[in-house]
């Protein structure tokens, strides 16, 4: 995953990330020489200038550690931060600590700061400092500065925080670092490096922006893809391309213009940690009206795909493949309550999508890791549970609920199904708190196992629920055969398993809608991401849906939301704070809500035959 030379350029060190270990190969011969025992998830590898020692930061355990480089024995092993990654070296003595002889600069990708360690003349590490890279003072978690690089005079620290589009300045000069500003970058950047000729270099891991795709997937036909195995439609992950940037170092004016533009490009501010803004009388408020959220996950659908055939949203017929005859329920939820025609997803694909769906970011090892999975360099898709390098900055969805006293309950959410030789499947739940509120009889992501049986084992524990008289704040459901198998032989045709998700969703629906909880429930239905269909506004738009009766029924609303505004829209109604930057900074959803509550149970429509 990581490499560097040997001083001597005689030996390659390669970080295995999946073995725990760093590799020693000889180049000439390509023969692996040794294995040297790491953290979890080695990330970067930096030697010491003597050449004695090296040092390895541990993606997964938030740590470096100290290796001998001759014997391969671990020599110390220093705590950082969360997701410890990229590290820089700096020779130069420090004031008041006479023992420092040199500096290491480590980013923490689940924190907001880079770590200052202390280097003696034998490599010894001790903390010297944090910098803080939050663009306000009360910032929640999610810059994610992941990247880091020195001007070429060596003064100048630079930190690609990759979720805030923005490459941090710190003078290093003195004993104490010091943030001089922010340059914005383009989308996602990864890397940051200072250039012999005083310019900046910054490499923007996708690109400068989304675009619309026409021509994009079809689940009714078979991907075409040219010789170099690039496929040839408008599918998202090939769209977006990153690029590199270099720019000129700005003097003290430009740099505070810059830093202002930054701020200015973050929708966060402070101030919506304490005050939403929420409307009088509307609904969306801790000890409102709502007091129960179910939350539904679909799969992969755009907004044209699905709903551009209704005439009264933004939409292009012309692309609809799942249109009323198919869906005739997902039309119907949307034209009787409100039809969301300006919502967009926050992910590319499924693997960040239900991250961002369940924790407001996808963190760093998912963003760098889904194109190399998605492309099939390597088969093992880890990116919902499981993976110690993978967790976000603040917990999950759930999590979150959980330790705010909400009751929660999770239907096929991080579930996984596991097969045993002579025994019945096993639900496995990847994730130790999920797992005490999930329904096992609940069946977990499986294409050829119906969405309709998945609703009725949901409705079987509503009923349940009606009985007891109580029903718990946060249900999260996952109804994903809109996915569909495509082109595979031999697997439930697109159309049906549209049509079968269609059904499911009406049927929660109408369920929910017909219980003694109806008047005091909002659903929430999005897709994890949209990158399996062609939209004419931009690839990540998506249809969702709110359905409940304090919505304004039978209107078309076009504010710009996405999944951060559905999360944040949901903290809201059970008094939850928000995880991230992101769902602290976007925008409720307080247009679709009205003051006052409609009566009437949902009739669903029944499949055609």
């Amino acid at each position: 995953f990581r490499r560097v030379l040997f001083r001597s350029g005689h030996l390659l060190y390669a970080a295995d990330l999946y073995h725990d270990a760093v590799v020693v190969i000889n180049p000439q011969s390509g023969l692996v020489l040794s294995r040297v025992k790491t953290g979890r998830r080695p990330y970067r590898i930096l030697f010491h200038p003597s050449g004695k020692s090296f040092y390895v930061s541990s993606w997964a355990d938030g740590a470096i550690g100290q290796y001998e480089t001759n014997s391969g024995n671990q020599l110390s092993s220093t705590r950082v931060g969360a997701h410890t990654t990229d590290m820089v070296w700096r020779e130069g003595v420090i004031e008041d600590a006479p023992n420092v002889t040199a500096r290491l600069f480590v980013s923490a990708s689940n924190t907001n700061s880079v770590y200052v360690l202390g280097a003696s003349e034998s490599g010894d590490l001790s903390r010297l400092e944090t910098i803080n890279l939050a663009l306000t003072p009360n910032q929640p978690l999610g810059s994610t500065p992941s990247g880091l690089g020195l001007s070429a005079d060596g003064g100048k620290l630079f930190v690609a925080c990759a979720d805030a589009n923005a490459v941090g300045v710190v003078d290093v000069t003195g004993a104490r670092s010091t943030v001089l500003g922010f340059v914005p970058s383009g989308w996602y950047p990864t890397a940051a490096f200072g250039l012999p000729d005083g310019r900046l270099g910054v490499l923007n891991g996708k690109g400068l922006g989304s675009f619309a795709n026409p021509k994009g997937p079809n689940p009714l036909v078979e991907v075409v893809r040219d010789r170099e195995g690039i496929r040839n439609d408008q599918y998202v992950a090939t769209m977006q391309r990153g690029t590199v940037s270099f720019v000129d170092y700005p003097d003290a004016q430009k740099l505070s213009a810059f830093t202002r533009e930054v701020v200015g490009n973050s929708p966060y501010r402070d101030q919506m940690l304490e005050d939403a803004g929420t409307p009088a009388g509307n609904p969306i408020r801790a000890g409102g009206p709502i007091k129960h959220v179910i939350y539904v996950v679909k799969e992969n659908r755009t907004y044209d795909q699905v709903l551009g055939d209704l005439k009264q949203g933004n939409g292009d017929a012309s692309l609809t493949l799942f249109g009323a005859a198919v869906t005739p329920n997902l039309h119907k939820l949307a034209s009787e309550f409100v039809l969301l025609d300006n919502f967009y997803e926050n992910s590319d694909v499924s693997a960040d999508g239900h991250n961002w769906a369940m924790a407001a970011i996808a963190p760093d090892y998912t963003q760098r890791m889904w194109p190399s999975q998605y492309a099939r360099r390597r088969l093992t898709y880890d990116f919902e549970g499981g993976e110690p390098a993978n967790s976000p900055p603040a917990g999950y969805l759930w999590t979150n609920a959980l330790q705010a006293g909400i009751a929660v309950r999770n239907y096929g959410e991080w579930t996984e199904e596991v097969k045993h030789p002579g025994d019945d499947p096993e639900v496995k739940v990847n994730d130790p708190m999920l797992q005490k509120v999930s329904d096992e009889d609940y069946a977990p992501y499986d294409l050829d196992y119906p969405d309709v049986d998945r609703a009725q084992e949901f409705v079987k524990e509503l009923n349940g629920y009606e009985k007891a008289g109580k029903l718990p704040g946060l249900l999260i459901v996952r109804l994903g055969n809109d996915h569909t198998s495509g082109t595979t032989p031999g697997k439930i045709a697109p159309l049906s398993a549209a049509a079968d998700n269609d059904q499911a969703v009406g049927m929660l629906v109408e369920a929910v809608s017909k219980s003694p909880f109806w008047n005091e429930t909002a659903i929430f239905v999005i897709e994890d991401d949209a990158q399996n269909g062609p939209d004419h506004v931009d690839s990540h738009r998506a249809p969702a849906w709110v359905v409940s009766p304090w919505v304004r029924k039978g209107t078309v609303n076009s504010t710009m939301y996405n999944q951060a505004s559905v999360l944040r829209t949901m903290e809201l109604i059970l008094g939850m704070r928000p995880m991230t930057t992101y769902d602290a900074g976007a925008r409720p959803m307080f247009s679709v809500f009205g003051n006052t509550a409609t009566a009437g149970a949902y009739a669903r429509e029944k499949a055609l035959t």
